[in-house]
């Protein structure tokens, strides 16, 4: 129960909480005032024996004397007899105050009972119902009976029953209502306070605006309440969130800043050392092996660099969101480019392009396309062993309300490490890291795919086992060009 209870709104807790108390309290009250009533009626009941006895002992007594002329003081409904060792020899049932022969069957009920003391007890006499029944023990074995009907008194202990229950029911019903109104009025503040922290929870916090300006009113924060407190404390942790989001976010717009800074400036005296290194090897013949293999080398981490700096800078830009050269553009014809192009750098590989017959059209930058299926082509290549079969596939979803295009690149390489996978798109993430810095990976390859794709307002998800991996690109179609 209090499981359950727990599991409830805390509106709906305190309404069951103070509805279940009240009821328990009225729910004893009433049933008190039906104790305390049916005692009172026992004890009236009792009373009008012990009378009609007393009236029956005199009546009896002058008969004893002849002078018998009635049996005056007997209530309508009343009961009186004579027993002689156990057994009735007179009974009478008074109806409007005259006496009638007692029916036998309650003659024989009133015969059945053990007589201990004259005490009144409860017994039902054959069809005339349930009565209150007292004795007299005169000696010598002769008992005086007087019985007083309960029916009246049952049918008005039923009745005022009844209306206990009811004024129960009534009391109930009025306490709830009221609990609702008043629990409703007094959690309004910490709704408020609620609608705050929703708020916030649904901001965007990897966008570029960190900030938090969202705040509980001042009515909300009575440090003297609960709520006010709640409201406070809250308000204190958004004004510390706030002011570490604004830093997180002056620090990362300087970082991108100096990368943006920092590709710039690399680029000019990596050109340089290109440059020279080409010149210096042209004249390879003169010089010693040991200097043409440095020279070599020199080269090749100038390029590796190179292409480092290019995809720190392109990363940078789109993080700033810079503006692309939007068009529309046929996916199969770019598929098809790319995969031509990686089939004759990449031999050991098997590159298949399952492509529709029609065109398949989306809005976007055609060179950031271009280098979204060249980095996903290109890291199927290098991870991959030789061998491998890598298919690229465009389909057009079928729902018009929201067209989309799906760019799928897979293969039946071993698999990505599940460990990776939910960091695959982060920068500088190599699954292999001997591998990746052999084939001139830097890392970002991915990161640069994810940010293209956010960009052009898409997705992108992989899906990887042993024997299959599968990227899946979404974009959005061009409306009004039939997508197939």
């Amino acid at each position: 129960m209090i499981a359950w209870l727990r599991r409830r709104s805390l509106r709906r807790q305190l309404v069951i909480g103070v509805s279940a108390i009240v009821s328990a309290a009225l729910i004893g009250i009433g049933a008190v005032a039906i104790l305390s009533l049916r005692d009172e009626v026992v004890s009236l009941s009792n009373s009008q024996v012990a009378n009609s006895l007393a009236a029956f002992k005199y009546s009896y007594a002058k008969s004893q004397r002849g002078e018998l002329t009635g049996f005056p003081g007997q209530a309508p409904g009343t009961v009186i007899a004579l027993l002689r060792d156990g057994t009735p020899v007179f009974g009478a049932v008074f109806s409007d105050g005259e006496p009638a022969l007692a029916p036998a069957e309650a003659l024989a009920a009133l015969g059945e009972i053990t007589w201990r003391t004259g005490n009144p007890m409860t017994v039902k006499l054959g069809t005339l119902g349930p009565y209150r029944v007292g004795s007299h023990d005169l000696g010598d074995g002769e008992r005086l009976v007087s019985a007083v009907s309960l029916e009246e008194a049952n049918r008005t202990l039923a009745r005022n029953t009844i209306i206990v229950a009811a004024l129960v029911v009534l009391a109930l019903l009025a306490t709830a209502a009221g609990t609702v109104v008043i629990v409703r009025y007094a959690l309004k503040p910490l709704r408020r306070v609620a609608a705050i922290a929703g708020q916030v929870a649904a901001l965007p916090l990897d966008a570029a605006e960190y900030r938090i300006t969202a705040r509980v009113s001042d009515r909300d924060t009575d440090s003297g309440t609960e709520v006010g407190i709640v409201g406070h404390t809250l308000n204190q942790m958004l004004d510390n969130v706030d002011s570490a989001l604004t830093k997180m976010a002056d620090s990362d717009r300087r970082i991108r800043e100096f990368l943006t800074d920092a590709s710039h400036e690399l680029r000019t005296p990596l050109a340089a050392i290109l440059g020279y290194a080409e010149l210096t090897r042209q004249e390879s013949e003169l010089l010693p092996p040991m200097t043409e293999y440095a020279l070599a080398r020199i080269e090749a981490e100038a390029h590796r660099m190179s292409n480092l700096v290019g995809d720190l800078l392109l990363l940078s830009r789109l993080d700033e969101g810079q503006d692309l050269e939007v068009d529309d553009v046929d996916v199969c014809d770019l598929v098809a480019d790319a995969v031509n192009d990686v089939a004759v750098t990449a031999p050991d590989h098997r590159f298949i392009a399952d492509l529709p017959d029609h065109p398949v059209w989306v809005r976007g930058d055609q060179v950031r396309l271009q280098q979204l299926v060249a980095n996903l082509l290109s890291n199927a290549r290098m991870h991959t062993p030789e061998g491998v079969t890598v298919t690229t596939s465009v389909a057009s979803a079928a729902d018009p309300a929201d067209p989309m295009v799906e760019l799928t690149i897979s293969d039946d390489g071993p698999g990505i490490p599940e460990a990776i996978l939910p960091n695959l798109f982060g920068r500088f993430v190599r699954a292999d890291k001997a591998r990746s810095r052999e084939m001139g990976s830097s890392g970002l390859g991915l990161a640069i795919v994810a940010s293209i794709v956010d960009a052009h307002g898409g997705t992108v998800t992989v899906a990887s086992r042993p024997g299959h991996t599968a990227f899946t690109v979404r974009l959005p179609a061009v409306s009004g060009i039939p997508v197939g």
